[in-house]
C-alpha cells in the first residue's frame, strides 16, 4: 500500500495562482533596457544630424568668406599691388631680357642730385626714362654714361626744361634704344 502524504499543501497552491516574480522582473528589465536604448539611439541620430547640418553651413560660410577674402587679396586688384608688379615683371620679362638689371644699372649711373620721376616702357621697345637735375651738364653725364651700357644701343634726349617754381631744377626726357629684346642676340 502506497500512502502519500502532501506536506506542503498551501505552498503549491499559491505558486500555481502567481506567476514567477525573477522572469516577470528580467523580462521587463530587458523591454525596458531596449526602449531606453532605442530612444537614446534615435536621440543621438537627431543631435549627429542636426550637428551635421550645422558644420555644413558654417563649411559653406567659411568658403564663402575665405573666396572674398582671396578675391581682395588675390590678382590684380586695389588691395593687391604684389601680384599687379608680379605680373608687369613677367609680362616685361617676355618681351625684354633682364629689366631688373637694367634699371638698376641705370638708376646706378645717375649723377648725385639727380632722380628719375618716370621709367616706362614704349610700344616699339624703347624706354623712356625722365630724370630731374639741378643742371643740364648732369644730363649730359647721365647720357654719356646711358651710351656705354651694352644694352643700350642708342641713346638721346628729347627735351630738356627748366622747372622754375622750386629753384634751378632741369627736367629732361631721355629716349633709349634697347639691344634686349627677348630673341635678339647681341655681342
Amino acid at each position: 500500500m502506497n500512502i502519500s502524504i502532501d506536506l506542503l499543501p498551501e505552498r503549491t497552491r499559491r505558486q500555481e495562482g502567481k506567476l514567477p516574480l525573477i522572469p516577470v522582473f528580467g523580462l521587463a528589465s530587458i523591454v525596458a533596457g531596449a526602449m531606453f536604448l532605442t530612444f537614446t539611439y534615435i536621440s543621438v541620430n537627431n543631435n549627429v544630424t542636426q550637428l551635421e547640418a550645422q558644420v555644413a553651413t558654417k563649411t559653406e560660410e567659411l568658403l564663402t568668406l575665405e573666396a572674398g577674402v582671396l578675391a581682395t587679396t588675390s590678382g590684380i586688384n586695389a588691395f593687391n599691388y604684389v601680384d599687379e608688379f608680379t605680373a608687369m615683371s613677367t609680362l616685361l620679362s617676355s618681351v625684354f631680357k633682364g629689366t631688373i638689371s637694367l634699371k638698376d644699372r641705370i638708376y646706378f649711373h645717375l649723377p648725385e642730385g639727380t632722380e628719375v620721376t618716370r621709367y616706362s616702357y614704349e610700344n616699339n621697345g624703347d624706354l623712356t626714362v625722365q630724370v630731374t637735375s639741378v643742371s643740364k651738364g648732369d644730363a649730359a653725364v647721365f647720357l654719356n654714361h646711358l651710351l656705354n651700357e651694352r644694352e643700350i644701343s642708342g641713346a638721346e634726349v628729347t627735351t630738356i626744361e627748366l622747372q622754375s617754381e622750386s629753384g634751378i631744377i632741369y627736367q629732361s626726357d631721355f629716349t633709349l634704344k634697347l639691344k634686349t629684346l627677348a630673341g635678339e642676340q647681341y655681342e
